[in-house]
């Protein structure tokens, strides 16, 4: 997963990064509030590491902010506050998930693998990208209202395939979003699934909607949706 961790304390900070990276993430360390409110604004990343006192912005106003905004990316609290009243309020702005320190480094790495499965949650009912309708409400496919039969793999993994739109999604996330974690799923039945799928959403004379990222996995593109 691409993992944010927003810290002040360079030491903890560093030594996140280097668990997480060990721990097969792409990590991106920022000591600030306010250009971890612009990193989380981007949409790049799978999970936010969050630590409540930050320069500038807090982690508190940071939460806030970011649900206002209904960004929904997955949100892990960590503080050396540790009173129910904090860990309460982190949990009522949004948080995912509630650390306080010292901790376990093991632990906090369970915990961003269980945050990080559950996937940042739908902000809305549907997803349209040009003529094409996601519905997520009634797990249905259009083009121009007119309903595309679907699978309900089919429709998992172009549900994330279309949330992810123009950043990579690995074969591994997809067999996580079709089948479930930790399922033993052949690069034949996605290459299928995939195949299946070009064949509703693409349109004769136009690029695929959804590329191939040779040896990492695929990527939906608008480049073509009519």
């Amino acid at each position: 997963m691409n993992v944010l961790v927003i810290e002040d304390d360079k030491r903890i900070g560093e030594v996140l990064q280097q668990s997480l990276k060990e721990d097969g993430h792409n990590v991106f360390l920022s000591y600030r509030g306010d250009e971890g409110m612009e990193l989380i604004a981007s949409d790049h990343f799978d999970v936010v590491v969050l630590d409540v006192m930050l320069p500038v912005i807090d982690g508190f106003t940071i939460l806030n902010r970011v649900r206002t905004k209904r960004l929904t990316v997955p949100i892990l609290m960590l503080t050396a506050r540790d009173s129910m009243p904090d860990m309460v309020r982190g949990l009522d702005l949004g948080a995912d998930d509630y650390l306080t320190k010292p901790f376990q480094v093991d632990n906090l790495l369970a915990r961003v693998r269980a945050v990080g499965r559950r996937g940042h949650k739908a902000s809305s009912d549907s997803i349209t990208v040009g003529s094409l309708e996601l519905d997520r409400a009634q797990h249905l496919l259009r083009r121009d209202g007119q309903e595309i039969p679907i699978t309900r793999k089919e429709f998992l993994i172009l549900e994330l395939l279309m949330r992810r739109m123009n950043q990579v999604v690995s074969r591994d996330q997809l067999i996580e979003a079709g089948w479930g974690f930790d399922a033993d799923v052949s690069d034949n039945s996605i290459d299928f699934y995939i195949s299946s799928l070009r064949s509703k959403v693409d349109q004769k004379g136009y690029p695929s909607l959804i590329r191939t990222i040779r040896s990492i996995g695929y990527s939906f593109s608008a480049h073509g949706a009519s």
